[in-house]
C-alpha cells in the first residue's frame, strides 16, 4: 500500500516552499512550471491534472509539518522534564554520581570515581602490611550512574571498610576487647601495647610517676585469634577508634540558678532537644529536679591514683550581725573574710584527668582564716526599694529566649502577649529612663538600687517618667510593638552590677 503523502510516480512539479503555496503564488508560477517540459505530449498529461499533483503536494507538506510539529512538542516536553528534574534534584540536595559495584556487591555512592581508586591504593598498602609484598588486589570496580543524595555520599574511609570487607579472607592477629566486645584488631601484641600507651598519655601526660598507678575503668583483653582482614587496623587507626565517644542516657539534677539554656551548653545540645526529651518539664525548671540529658563518654576511661602534696585554701566563717539601720533584705559587709592556708598530703583518683576523689592522709594549717562580718539589715523596707526577688513583669507566653540569636546576643527575654496589655515593674526602684531607644522602642529602666537594674521594650506607651519610684507590680507601660520588633511583645532584661544576665533565673515562663 502506497503512503497517500507520495508523489505520483509520472509527476514533475516544480518544488514550492510552504508560504508560497499558502500564499496562493503556485498558482501564479503554474506556467513557468509546465514551461520546462520540452515534451509537448508529456505537458498535455500533466496540465491536464494541475489540480490533483498540486492537492497532492499541499498534503505532503502538511504531514511534514505536522511530523515537524510533533518532534517540536516532543522536544520541549523533554526540555521541560529534564529543567523539573534539575530542579526536584537541586531542592532535595542531590548530585549527579555513581553507585560503586564490586564482585556485585554495593559498596558505596561516590560523585568522583578518584576517591574509589584512592581507597583501593589503601586497601591494597593494608594488604602489603598483613600479607607481605606478593599479596595482590586484582577486584575492578563498576560504576553506574545515579543520582545521589549528599547524605548517602560514601568517604575513603567508608569505601575501604567496604573493600575490605568484600575480600573473602581471614587473618590472624590481635584482638582488642573492651568489656567483651571486639572494638578493632591490630598485627601485634606490641602495637596493641603501643595503642594502650598512646590513649593514657592524652589523659596523664607522656611520664607516669613512681608512685602514681594507672589503669582502666573497663575491662581491657588482648587476644590472639583469626579475624576478618576489615577488623585489622594500623595502631594509628586503632588509637583514632579508641578515642571515639559514645552517647548514653543519664540524668542531671537541677541545681540553684540553673536554667535549661545553662544545662544545655554544659551538655552540648539544645533547649528544644532538652524539651524533646523530658515531655514533663518547660523553661521553668526547679531546684532539684531531675532531667534527662545525653553525656558524652569515652570508650574508654582513664582512672589514676597518686599521692601529692598540695597547698589548700581554708575557708573561712561568716558571721552575720542585725542592724536596725539597714533595710530588710540588704546585707552590709563590714569586715571581708580571709582564706587561710594549709599543707596537705592527700591521695587523689582522676578519671581523664578530672579528680573524682581525694582523702587526706595528713594535713598542717600555714595560715590562719580570718572570719567575715555582714550586717544584715532589720529595718523595714518601703516598696518603692529593690526587695532582691522579682515577679513577672507580664502574662504571656515566652517567644525568644536569652542567649545567641540571629547572629548575635539576645540579652533578655521576649513574652508575647495582648496589645496593650499591663507590664509591671519586677520590683521597686527608681526609674532612670523612660523614652524612646533605637531599637527598643519606647523604652524602661528601673534601678532597684542593690545592685539590679531591670528593663523593658517596645511598649506601646509610657506610664512613668524618669525620677518616679515605683514600687514591686506597680504598672509602669503597655505592651506594644514599638521599635524594631516582629509582633506584640515585652522584652525584658535584667542586669546585675552592670551586666547583663538570664531573667529566667529570676522569674518563670
Amino acid at each position: 500500500m502506497s503512503n497517500r503523502c507520495d508523489m505520483h510516480e509520472d509527476a514533475e512539479i516544480q518544488v514550492f516552499t510552504p508560504r508560497e503555496i499558502l500564499k496562493g503564488t503556485a498558482k501564479k508560477q503554474r506556467s513557468g512550471v509546465f514551461g520546462l517540459f520540452s515534451d509537448r505530449k508529456k505537458y498535455d498529461r500533466i496540465s491536464q491534472r494541475p489540480q490533483y499533483t498540486q492537492s497532492r503536494y499541499v498534503r505532503s507538506v502538511r504531514c511534514m509539518w505536522d511530523e515537524f510539529k510533533k518532534q517540536i512538542i516532543s522536544g520541549m516536553a523533554t526540555a521541560v522534564a529534564v529543567i523539573g528534574i534539575c530542579v526536584v534534584v537541586n531542592m532535595l540536595n542531590w548530585s549527579l554520581g555513581f553507585e560503586v559495584i564490586v564482585d556485585g556487591e554495593n559498596i558505596g555512592m561516590v560523585t568522583e570515581r578518584e576517591v574509589v581508586y584512592d581507597a583501593i591504593d589503601a586497601v591494597k598498602t593494608q594488604l602489603v602490611t598483613f600479607f607481605g609484598e606478593d599479596s595482590k588486589y586484582e577486584k575492578e570496580p563498576v560504576f553506574v550512574r545515579r543520582v545521589v543524595a549528599e547524605d548517602k555520599l560514601s568517604d575513603k574511609k567508608a569505601l575501604e571498610d567496604a573493600l575490605l570487607s568484600n575480600i573473602d579472607t581471614m587473618v590472624e592477629g590481635y584482638a582488642v576487647y573492651i568489656d567483651g566486645e571486639a572494638m578493632f584488631g591490630v598485627s601485634s601484641e606490641e602495637a596493641a601495647e603501643w595503642v594502650f600507651a598512646k590513649y593514657k598519655q592524652k589523659y596523664i601526660g607522656e611520664e607516669i610517676g613512681e608512685d602514681m598507678v594507672v589503669d582502666f575503668c573497663e575491662n581491657t583483653e588482648v587476644k590472639k585469634e583469626f579475624m576478618h582482614i576489615a577488623m585489622l587496623e594500623t595502631p594509628e587507626e586503632a588509637l583514632d577508634t579508641l578515642s571515639g565517644n559514645t552517647r548514653e542516657l543519664t540524668t542531671y539534677t537541677v541545681k540553684q540558678n540553673d536554667t535549661l539554656w545553662d544545662i544545655a551548653d554544659k551538655y552540648n545540645t539544645t533547649v528544644e532537644h532538652l524539651l524533646a526529651m523530658n515531655d514533663n518539664i518547660s523553661d521553668n525548671i526547679k531546684i532539684g529536679m531531675e532531667i534527662k540529658v545525653e553525656e558524652s563518654i569515652p570508650l574508654l576511661s582513664v582512672r589514676s591514683v597518686q599521692t601529692v602534696s598540695l597547698t589548700e585554701a581554708v575557708p573561712y566563717e561568716i558571721e552575720k550581725i542585725k542592724d536596725n539601720s539597714i533595710y530588710e533584705g540588704r546585707t552590709v559587709v563590714a569586715q571581708k573574710g580571709q582564706e587561710g592556708k594549709a599543707q596537705v598530703l592527700a591521695r587523689v583518683t582522676k578519671i581523664n584527668g578530672v579528680q573524682t576523689d581525694k582523702k587526706v592522709l595528713e594535713s598542717e594549717t600555714i595560715t590562719q582564716p580570718v572570719a567575715q562580718i555582714e550586717k544584715v539589715g532589720t529595718k523595714e523596707r518601703p516598696p518603692t526599694t529593690g526587695s532582691g526577688t522579682f515577679i513577672r513583669p507580664t502574662y504571656g507566653s515566652l517567644s525568644s529566649r536569652y542567649g545567641y540569636r540571629w547572629g548575635r546576643n539576645h540579652n533578655g527575654i521576649d513574652i508575647a502577649g495582648s496589645y496593650n496589655s499591663d507590664i509591671k515593674a519586677a520590683d521597686g526602684g527608681v526609674v532612670t529612663y523612660a523614652g524612646w531607644m533605637s531599637g527598643y522602642g519606647n523604652y524602661v529602666v528601673i534601678n532597684h538600687e542593690n545592685g539590679y537594674q531591670t528593663a523593658y521594650g517596645h511598649n506601646a506607651s509610657l506610664c512613668v517618667g524618669v525620677g518616679d519610684r515605683v514600687a514591686k507590680g506597680d504598672v509602669i507601660a503597655k505592651m506594644g510593638n514599638t521599635g524594631r520588633s516582629t509582633g506584640t511583645h515585652l522584652h525584658f532584661e535584667v542586669r546585675k552590677n552592670g551586666q547583663y544576665v538570664n531573667p529566667l533565673k529570676y522569674v518563670g515562663y
